[in-house]
């Protein structure tokens, strides 16, 4: 099976050495979810969609993931998570500006290990300026909750932006 660029470079952004406790926002059919699951030895990922359907195809297609795959069907503004918290949260073509304006990045901070870390890959439509807008807005709005960013442009088109805690302001 052929793996888009926009979830292989998500994945390999992430440079996971296996013990890491990984959200990952929209996983969809579960392509990304099955990459990080190859890197993943005691560390967890957390998949999570607001479709029943999509954390079923993904809990039904990755059958030896045992403890190390959790599916959530609710969205990501609505789950309560007791305190837990993550070494790395990513997210594939999920635009969070749309659906949650300024609370995203907030959000994500507190969901976040001190040390943990952000990736959001995005693949715009062809002859879209979709990808500047969204990477501008995300930028701000990472910033603004005391993100330090870095913004790239992948292969093929993809957008790809990391952001980790900053020192304290």
């Amino acid at each position: 099976m052929s793996i888009a660029a926009r979830h292989r470079l998500a994945v390999e952004a992430l440079a996971l050495s296996g013990d890491e406790q990984v959200l990952e926002i929209g996983c969809g059919h579960g392509v990304a979810t099955r990459l990080v699951l190859e890197h993943l030895t005691t560390g967890r990922i957390t998949a999570l969609d607001r479709s029943e359907k999509m954390t079923a195809t993904v809990q039904g297609g990755s059958p030896d993931a045992g403890d190390r795959l959790r599916t959530i069907a609710e969205a990501l503004e609505d789950v309560d998570w007791a305190g837990e918290k993550f070494d790395a949260i990513f997210a594939v073509n999920v635009d969070l500006n749309l659906r949650l304006g300024e609370r995203w990045a907030p959000l994500l901070k507190g969901l976040l290990k001190p040390h943990g870390r952000i990736f959001l890959a995005f693949d715009p439509p062809p002859d879209s300026s979709k990808a500047d807008s969204f990477a501008k807005l995300s930028q701000s709005r990472l910033e603004a909750a005391g993100f330090v960013v870095d913004m790239r442009a992948g292969e093929a088109g993809v957008t790809l932006i990391s952001a980790h805690l900053g020192p304290p302001k």
